[in-house]
C-alpha cells in the first residue's frame, strides 16, 4: 500500500506457471483450457514465508511488552514525552532494523528474546499472582486490541516505505500471485482489525453511522489518492488493486459491504456460518468457475474498468469473509469483560485451541490451494485470522494475564484503569485532556488517530520516493530515513494524543 515497490515487478519465483501442451485431436475444453495457464505454488516456501513474517511480529510484540515494562521500571507515570521516547527507541528502531540491515539476524533475535523470556516467567511468580487476583477486567474494548491494531499500523507504515530502499529484505515484498509474505500480511490485518472493533448491524441507523464514518471516508480518500497518483505521475503497480484502486477502496467497500450482508444476522453466533459461507461460494467462484486464473492471466486486457480493476473487485467477498469473523472473534472475546482466574485460564486456552485449528486449515490450504492475497481466497483469510488468534492471544496472555498480575501500572489510579483497559473508544477525545496518557503511549496514539497516521504515512512515503530517491540509498541512510519518517508519523499522532484531540 502506497509504495511503488510494495509488489514485485515480476512472477514469483516459486510460482511456476505452466501451460496445457498441444494436442492435434483435442476436445473443446481443452482447446479452451490451451490459452489458460494454471498456476503452481510451492507448499515448504509458502510455510516458510509464513514463519518468517510471524516471526517479525512477534519480535514487534515482544519488543512492545519489553516497552511497557521499561516504562514501569523508570516510573513514568506522569511523562508522556519520556515515554513517548522509550517506546520509540524500543519498538520501532528494532522492527526498522529487523526489516533492513539486521534481517540476517534476526533468528539470533528471535533466540534471545526467547531466552529472556524464559528466565523472566519463572522469576515473575506471574501464575501465583494471577491466582491472587479478584477478577480480570477486560473492559469493552481491551487493551490487547489496541496493541493489535498498533502493531498492524506500525509495521505496515514502516514497510511501504522500507520497500523502496535496497536494504530492504526482498522476500518480505507483497506476492504476485500467490505467497504469503510479510508485506501480504498488511491488508488483511488491516480488515481484522477494522472487524474486531465494529459490530454486525442491527438497525439502519447502524448501517447509515458505518457508511457516513467509516465506509464513506475511506471511499473518498481512495478516489483522492487516485486522482492524485494520476495527476503527480507516481507510479502505482495494477497488479495489487488494479489500475484504479487502491487499499482505500478496499477497505471502504468491505466496510460497506460488510455492514450490509450482517444485518442478515440475528444474532453474533450468526456470523461464524455467514462468513464461512460467503467465503466458500467465493472460493468456489475462484477454484471451479476459473475466476482466480482470470484475475491472475496478464494475457487479459484491461479494456474496460472491470478487468482494469479485477484484482480489487474480485477480492472484496474474501474480504467482507474476513471482516465478519473477525466480528464474531471480538464479540467472543468481549461477551465477558469481567473473568475470574479459571475463566481467564479457560478463555486463553479455547483461543488457543481457536489458533491451532485455523493454523491447520492455512497448512492445509497452502498445500491444495495456496495462499492468495490479490484474490483473498480461503487460504489467506484462514492465514489472517491465524494470525490474528495468535496475536490475540500472544497479547491477552502477556498483557492481562502476566504483566498486569506482575506490574500493575497504578491500581489505585482509576483514571489510567480505565484508559489501560479501554483504548479504542468510538466517542472523539475531549480537548485538553487531563488524565495520563501512559503506557502503550504509542498504542493509544496510533488508535486514536489511526487513519490520521496512515494518511501522514503515505505523504511522507511520496514524498521521499520523490525527492530523497531511496532506491540509491545505503543501508546507514536508509535507517536514518527511516527513522525520521516514523518519528514525523507518530509524533504527529502522539501531540494529538496529549490535546486529547481526534481527526481520523
Amino acid at each position: 500500500m502506497g509504495s511503488r515497490a510494495a509488489a514485485d515487478l515480476v512472477p514469483d519465483p516459486n510460482t511456476n506457471i505452466s501451460f496445457i501442451p498441444y494436442r492435434v485431436n483435442r476436445t473443446l475444453e481443452e482447446a479452451i483450457a490451451e490459452y489458460v495457464p494454471v498456476y503452481e505454488w510451492s507448499w515448504s516456501e509458502t510455510v516458510f514465508q509464513s514463519w518468517e513474517s510471524m516471526l517479525l511480529i512477534l519480535a514487534t510484540f515482544w519488543c512492545i511488552f519489553l516497552a511497557r515494562l521499561v516504562t514501569h521500571k523508570l516510573g513514568l507515570y506522569g511523562s508522556p514525552n519520556r515515554c513517548y521516547a522509550v517506546e520509540f527507541a524500543l519498538i520501532i528502531l528494532p522492527c526498522i532494523l529487523l526489516v533492513t540491515v539486521a534481517v540476517d539476524y534476526s533468528y539470533y533475535v528471535g533466540l534471545v528474546m526467547l531466552l529472556a523470556t524464559l528466565c523472566f516467567l519463572p522469576r515473575s511468580r506471574f501464575l501465583e499472582r494471577a491466582r491472587s487476583r479478584q477478577q480480570f477486567d477486560l473492559g469493552n474494548r481491551p487493551i490487547a486490541l489496541s496493541v493489535v491494531r498498533a502493531v498492524t499500523h506500525l509495521l505496515t507504515a514502516i514497510c511501504i516505505l522500507a520497500v523502496d530502499f535496497e536494504s530492504f529484505h526482498r522476500p518480505f515484498r507483497k506476492s504476485r500471485q500467490f505467497g504469503a509474505r510479510l508485506m501480504d500480511v498488511g491488508i488483511g490485518l488491516f480488515v481484522f482489525t477494522m472487524g474486531s472493533v465494529s459490530r454486525r448491524t442491527r438497525h439502519f441507523s447502524d448501517l447509515q453511522r458505518s457508511v457516513v464514518y467509516s465506509a464513506l471516508p475511506l471511499i473518498l480518500l481512495g478516489l483522492a489518492r487516485t486522482v492524485a497518483i494520476l495527476v503527480v505521475g507516481y507510479g502505482q503497480d495494477e497488479h495489487e488493486y488494479g489500475q484504479h484502486l487502491n487499499a482505500f477502496f478496499t477497505l471502504g467497500f468491505t466496510k460497506l459491504l460488510g455492514s450490509l450482508v450482517s444485518i442478515l444476522a440475528r444474532r453474533d453466533l450468526h456470523l461464524l456460518p455467514l462468513g464461512f459461507g460467503l467465503l466458500l461460494l467465493h472460493q468456489f467462484g475462484l477454484s471451479v468457475l476459473g475466476i482466480s486464473d482470470y484475475v491472475m492471466d496478464d494475457e487479459v486486457s484491461r479494456s474496460n474498468i472491470f478487468n482494469a480493476n479485477r484484482e480489487g473487485l474480485v477480492s472484496l467477498p474474501g474480504f467482507v469473509s474476513l471482516y465478519l469473523l473477525s466480528i464474531y472473534v471480538n464479540r467472543w472475546m468481549v461477551a465477558i469483560s469481567q473473568l475470574s482466574y479459571s475463566e481467564m485460564v479457560k478463555k486463553l486456552q479455547r483461543l488457543f485451541f481457536i489458533a491451532l485449528i485455523l493454523w491447520s486449515l492455512f497448512g492445509l490450504s497452502a498445500y491444495g490451494i495456496g495462499i492468495s492475497r490479490v484474490t483473498c481466497n480461503f487460504g489467506y483469510v484462514m492465514w489472517m485470522m491465524a494470525i490474528g488468534a495468535s496475536t490475540l492471544l500472544i497479547s491477552f496472555g502477556a498483557i492481562d494475564f502476566v504483566i498486569n498480575s506482575v506490574m500493575s501500572w497504578d491500581p489505585n489510579e482509576t483514571e489510567l484503569d480505565e484508559q489501560e483497559h479501554g483504548l479504542l473508544s468510538d466517542e472523539p477525545g475531549a480537548k485538553g485532556r487531563t488524565k495520563p496518557i501512559v503506557p502503550f503511549t504509542i498504542s493509544q496514539a496510533l488508535n486514536q488517530n489511526g487513519l490520521t497516521f496512515f494518511l501522514v504515512a503515505n505523504l511522507l512515503t511520496g514524498g521521499v520516493n520523490i525527492f530523497l530517491k531511496p532506491e540509491n540509498r545505503s543501508g546507514l541512510e536508509s535507517v536514518v530515513i527511516l527513522l525520521a519518517y516514523m518519528f514525523l508519523a507518530t509524533k504527529l499522532v502522539h501531540e494529538l494524543l496529549k490535546r486529547g484531540i481526534r481527526l481520523a
